[in-house]
């Protein structure tokens, strides 16, 4: 019994934290929306991260280059967004194989 009840504690414990992490994603992904939204508005105002070179439009091309300085605003937050997308599936992938075991025993 001892066994059971320290399986069951991990199941709940990795199900809260599954919770919490996928309200973290939520909130992020949100925020990545926002920001996406914003990205000419970003780019006015930290530059533009792109160049081609045969642009179609006169600002596409290398004269207004401006090197990562949006990536900056930007960035941060989709990194953190794609670390809680894999820490969700590292806590389901774990949960899968806790549940296993429960069933097989």
């Amino acid at each position: 019994m001892p066994d059971d009840h320290n399986s069951r504690g991990e199941l709940a414990r990795l199900r809260q934290q599954l919770a919490d992490a996928r309200a973290r994603r939520a909130a992020l992904l949100e925020e990545v929306v926002h920001l996406s939204a914003r990205m000419p508005e970003i780019r006015n105002e930290f530059g533009n991260p792109f160049y081609y070179s045969r642009p179609e439009e006169p600002d596409e091309g290398i004269a207004n280059y401006t090197g990562n300085a949006s990536h900056e605003i930007v960035g941060p937050t989709l990194s953190a967004f794609l670390r809680v997308n894999r820490e969700v599936e590292r806590i389901r992938t774990e949960l899968r194989r806790l549940e296993d075991d429960d069933t097989a025993h």
